[in-house]
């Protein structure tokens, strides 16, 4: 795979990497980086890890003014993108098609030259973060030979039957466990060994969460409401990824065009719980996370957007049955005693 990726506007290269497409058992996992401000047009930060058949990237960007970002991939490869934050549009990509960007969209698609590149047009005073992740045909495959759970996948099998068809991105929706191993694997160089195989265990964890999504659905997830279900996925991808400010019933009705009583009453018989109820789950198994990852309970209550401290405590106490110093002590003393029986 090349790698290729320049803001048209200042003629500024972000990314130009050759990565082998072979597959190997074994190898060392490299970084790449790239920071770019011009006080004119954008602030752009990349940080990836490859290794050969395997490249992925983290992009955080803070325009200015409206950017372009031209960017392809050649060589046979499949290709997730985890879009986070921000807006932005695609013109002929995948398929030949135009489409916009929305928070919470994952798409995938196997892909060559032909639809491995495209202009992405970002507009001004806008702020974008995504996740890419790029894999070889062959790192693809031997990633996967031995998995039973992928053999009835139809992409799977779009995949095994030889060269790209150059077709439309398939369009799913980011969930918590989606956002956790995506974070574990860009997180992952406190691992002094065996970083890589590391990788390789997450990356079939992610892409069996992305199968489960598939085929499916998000965990809870009731029979669908016709064409309804779509919109009620954009939502909850896009509450999973504003827990510190969550918008109300009435703004979400308002920013996806439905109507409020119907939106409560679908989100619900989908998804089995209230809006209401969806963002504290998610908020208090973010929290736990946060907490086992050495967070105090002040960070905690900010990144989960709970203004008072004390409030914080009250519901996480009502939903774990412990305070978080309590959880916090139960996590160490339970860790100490494994190390023990370990030594």
């Amino acid at each position: 795979m090349h790698i290729f990726s320049r803001i048209v506007e200042v003629d500024q290269v972000l990314c130009d990497l050759d990565v082998p497409d072979t597959y190997m058992d074994d190898a060392e996992v490299k970084d790449y980086s790239r920071h770019f401000t011009d006080r004119e047009t954008a602030s752009y930060e990349i940080k990836a890890l490859y290794v050969p058949g395997l490249f992925i990237q983290k992009t955080e960007v803070q325009t200015i003014k409206e950017i372009t970002d031209d960017f392809l991939t050649s060589g046979k490869h499949i290709r997730f993108f985890f879009y986070l934050k921000g807006h932005s549009s695609v013109k002929r990509g995948a398929g030949n098609q135009d489409y916009e960007h929305a928070e919470g969209m994952l798409l995938r698609n196997y892909l060559d030259k032909s639809g491995g590149g495209s202009l992405v047009h970002i507009p001004g005073n806008d702020e974008m973060k995504y996740v890419v992740i790029k894999m070889s045909r062959e790192f693809y495959i031997q990633l996967l030979k031995d998995e039973q759970w992928i053999n009835n996948d139809a992409f799977h099998q779009y995949i095994l039957a030889g060269d790209p068809e150059n077709r439309p991105n398939e369009t799913l929706y980011v969930d918590m466990r989606t956002l956790q191993i995506l974070q574990e694997i860009l997180h992952c160089d406190h691992i002094q060994q065996y970083r890589y195989h590391f990788l390789k265990l997450k990356l079939r964890e992610l892409l069996f969460i992305v199968h489960q999504l598939t085929h499916f659905g998000p965990a809870n997830h009731s029979e669908p409401i016709a064409s309804d279900v779509g919109i009620l996925e954009k939502i909850r991808a896009y509450l999973i990824l504003h827990l510190d400010k969550p918008p109300s019933v009435t703004e979400l009705s308002k920013m996806f065009m439905l109507n409020e009583k119907k939106l409560k009453q679908d989100f619900k018989s989908v998804y089995g719980n209230t809006i209401y109820a969806f963002v504290i789950d998610a908020r208090m198994r973010k929290a736990k996370k946060l907490l086992f990852e050495d967070h105090n309970v002040n960070e905690l209550a900010m990144l989960l957007g709970y203004q008072s401290v004390s409030h914080f405590i009250k519901v996480f106490k009502t939903y774990h049955g412990c305070t978080p110093k309590e959880a916090l002590s139960r996590f160490k003393t339970l860790t100490s005693a494994t190390q023990k029986e370990r030594g």
